[in-house]
């Protein structure tokens, strides 16, 4: 709700919702746009940064992006709000607190295409691990089911950077478990490159080129 408030607070962003993105515009070797289900939108630089979706775009101008969909499936507790503290990770298994008491318990790690259906078996498998890691939420009510889709990618290092032998096209995708956490830098870092300004860390290791 704070990132759309910030973006509609300013001059220069439209943002159009339910506007589904099924492939480029391209002039020659360049990307002008992006056609839409309400047809083309043209720009001089386009980011693609669909998440799990990516690589499925970029197939569309003949090129093979490694990311691809993996399903994280999370459970929500319903506790008092000062029952814990700060975040508990293990095992690949986390709890995190929200303010108002519900605990986030999450996640699986499922090669499960674009399916994002809840199942029973992850289910369990998440209560079990909830209680390993805090054996008192074996008591608590379980007030929420969902899945998710990351956009994996090999060893889990984004793509950031221009595509190789396509002007105007960029991307920044393929952050797999750790989109919020890189967030800022990665969006820094790409600002960076975009506008010619000296980047904030060594571009190099998440340069498209050579890796697709």
């Amino acid at each position: 709700k704070a990132l759309r408030t910030a973006l509609e607070a300013l001059p220069n962003v439209a943002i159009m919702e339910h506007c589904e993105v099924s492939g480029f515009v391209l002039e020659g070797q360049r990307i002008v746009g992006v056609q839409t289900s309400i047809g083309e939108v043209r720009a001089y630089q386009v980011v693609l940064t669909a998440g799990a979706w990516s690589g499925e775009l970029l197939k569309t101008v003949g090129l093979e992006l490694p990311v691809e969909p993996v399903k994280g499936q999370m459970i929500l507790y319903k506790c008092e709000a000062d029952f814990l503290p700060s975040m508990v990770l293990a095992k690949g298994r986390y709890a995190i607190p929200r303010r108002d008491g519900h605990i986030l318990v999450g996640s699986t790690l499922e090669h499960e295409g674009f399916d994002k259906t809840p199942t029973l078996s992850a289910l369990e498998s998440l209560k079990a691990s909830a209680v390993e890691l805090i054996p008192a939420l074996a008591h608590a009510e379980v007030v929420g089911h969902w899945a998710g889709l990351r956009p994996g990618s090999p060893e889990g290092i984004p793509y950031i950077g221009q595509v190789p032998g396509i002007e105007g096209l960029w991307l920044n995708c393929g952050h797999y478990r750790n989109g919020l956490v890189l967030a800022p830098a990665s969006c820094q870092l790409f600002a960076d490159l975009l506008l010619g300004r000296e980047p904030l860390i060594d571009p190099a290791p998440y340069a498209p080129a050579g890796r697709i």
